[in-house]
């Protein structure tokens, strides 16, 4: 049956809005930080077969690419023919086609008239998975137990019945019983409002136009995409950059892209990249693909809301056993440094194809800082605290534009968690917080700056761990752009006591009063810096985005 055009958009963005509508409940019902503050979690709406239909706006594209892999691993674990109306799907095993452990998994499988017909997942990033430490996130892990509780696929309800022993299992396991808790029940519960949504939508238009729908969604953006793709040279590209490090030792790890674009199709070869690290820094090869997928999207067809369609013409190669396509028992906490660095160098090698399209590095890094522990305060609320601080914030310059300052970068679009909730809720106090002069890579157009947050921990049983990247190499600028500063790691900065710590430091324990300086790297720029208009020179050293030692040293700019 054919569907209207009118029919058809009214459909998809009601499926969009079913996805940010889940999204919106759980942020709203959540107990951790990291949800109704930052917002790392994502939400979708997957037909029959476990296809991306829709997904909220503001969802992590490694969260929601990933899905179908791990939805896939899911359902074959719990057996398909097993699967029944009133079930809800739990796992957060990363070798299934997931992330890392503290990424919980969560679906709704959705029968009409006993046909399955759709899928509603929600995968959020919990505060604690059990593990190590204070968040689940030592960048020395070397096994994936080391992280955390793994679970496999299982039913976490039977019949709309919650499986209280599963729950019991699970919640036993981390530090903080309530949060867990509280986010379980409101990542579950987002998929019953998704459900009760859909439905509503059945009963308007009727399944057979539903699945019609989106069988329609997905062709069209397939077709969308490949006539992007179809404007790229064919050829093939090449590029490579590297990690800091795999959390036990600091010898780069490498990435290598090896970008083959004919007609409409693109392929990305990953295989001759390092091997599997024995530290933290792994990533599945579902992460690798998702990686992949958000740059070429981005690149080709960014206006049209993401599906499954999308990524049709994208076939990426990765080769067992190598850090891009991790083995067990293998630790994958870092997994999100590796696809950072997936994006550069795919990024970079696509340059070549179209330079208009493409940005410099940005800061390339989650950078995940994790500070948590006893609150000893006589006046503590509670007895334990944890905070994840995102020290990731600039974006690569463009051939139009300079990049953003400040901003988190790239397909881990979690926000920043505002200092006023932090330290309502946590032992610490800001000193500073905001833009780092002098920090984007000089250029045509200038790299963004990249952030300081600055805090005081005022708690005496406290720890930090970091897993991050980029203290080391620089994120490099395109087409004679120089690259941005790396990023900064500092206990009690200008003291006798400074300690600078690497972008992967295991749990260290803090005292009371330590100040801890976090700065992300800055974005690369583009273009020759000499081309650059004085007038957004002048600009920059108006608004402080650059220094008069800059201004001269990388323009020759006189003030």
């Amino acid at each position: 049956m054919a569907i209207d055009p009118f029919t058809l958009a009214v459909i998809q963005n009601a499926l969009i809005g079913v996805a940010n509508e889940m999204k919106l409940m759980t942020m709203r019902t959540a107990y951790t930080q990291l949800w109704k503050e930052q917002g790392d979690l994502s939400c979708c709406v997957m037909d029959g077969t476990g296809e991306i239909i829709a997904q909220d706006p503001s969802g992590f594209p490694l969260h929601v690419t990933t899905m179908p892999f791990q939805l896939q691993g899911l359902i074959d674990g719990v057996g398909r023919d097993s699967i029944r109306p009133g079930d809800v799907l739990m796992t957060n095993d990363p070798f299934l086609g997931g992330t890392h452990l503290p990424d919980v998994l969560v679906a709704r499988p959705l029968f009409w008239e006993g046909e399955l017909y759709a899928f509603v997942c929600n995968r959020g990033h919990w505060a604690d998975i059990g593990g190590m430490g204070p968040g689940s996130y030592s960048p020395a892990t070397q096994e994936l137990i080391q992280e955390g509780i793994v679970i496999p696929p299982v039913k976490l309800f039977v019949g709309d019945l919650i499986q209280k022993p599963l729950v019991d299992l699970v919640v036993r396991n981390v530090r903080n019983t309530t949060v867990a808790m509280g986010d379980m029940r409101a990542q579950y519960a987002s998929c019953f409002t998704g459900e009760r949504r859909l439905q509503e939508l059945i009963r308007r238009y009727g399944l057979a136009t539903i699945k019609e729908a989106m069988k329609e969604i997905l062709d069209r953006s397939e077709k969308m995409t490949r006539a992007r793709i179809a404007e790229f040279p064919d050829g093939v590209y090449l590029a490579r950059d590297c990690l800091d490090g795999d959390g036990l030792r600091e010898d780069p790890q490498w990435i290598d892209a090896r970008v083959i674009v004919q007609g409409s199709d693109i392929s990305v070869d990953l295989s001759a990249s390092s091997p599997q690290s024995r530290g933290g820094m792994n990533c599945s090869r579902a992460a690798a693909i998702s990686g992949v997928q958000y740059v070429i999207k981005a690149i080709t067809d960014p206006e049209n809301p993401p599906n499954a369609g999308s990524y049709r013409p994208i076939k990426v190669i990765t080769k067992p056993g190598t850090f891009c396509d991790a083995l067990p028992p293998g630790s994958m906490v870092g997994y999100g440094e590796v696809a950072y660095r997936v994006m550069d160098v795919t990024m970079n090698a696509l340059s070549a194809a179209t330079p208009q399209r493409v940005l410099a590095s940005g800061s390339g890094s989650t950078g995940t800082v994790v500070v948590g522990g006893g609150d000893t305060r006589p006046a503590a609320k509670k007895p334990f605290f944890l905070t994840l601080e995102l020290s990731s914030g600039a974006y690569g310059a463009r051939a139009t534009k300079d990049g953003i300052n400040g901003i988190r970068y790239g397909a881990g679009n979690a926000g920043h968690v505002p200092i006023e909730a932090d330290e309502m809720e946590n032992p610490i106090l800001f000193e500073r917080y905001g833009i780092v002069p002098d920090t984007g890579g000089a250029g045509t157009y200038r790299g963004g700056n990249g952030f300081c947050r600055v805090f005081r921990v005022l708690a005496d049983q406290a720890s930090i761990c970091i897993c991050a990247d980029r203290h080391l190499t620089r994120p490099p600028g395109l087409f004679g752009g120089s690259a941005g500063t790396t990023a900064r790691y500092v206990l009690d900065p200008g003291t006798p006591k400074e300690r600078v710590l690497t972008s992967k430091t295991p749990y260290l324990p803090l005292d009371a009063g330590t100040l801890v300086w976090l700065q992300s790297a800055g974005g690369g720029g583009y273009g020759d810096p000499r081309k650059r208009d004085q007038k957004l020179i002048k600009r920059d050293l108006r608004d402080g985005y650059i220094t008069p030692e800059f201004a001269k040293r990388a323009y020759g700019h006189g003030t």
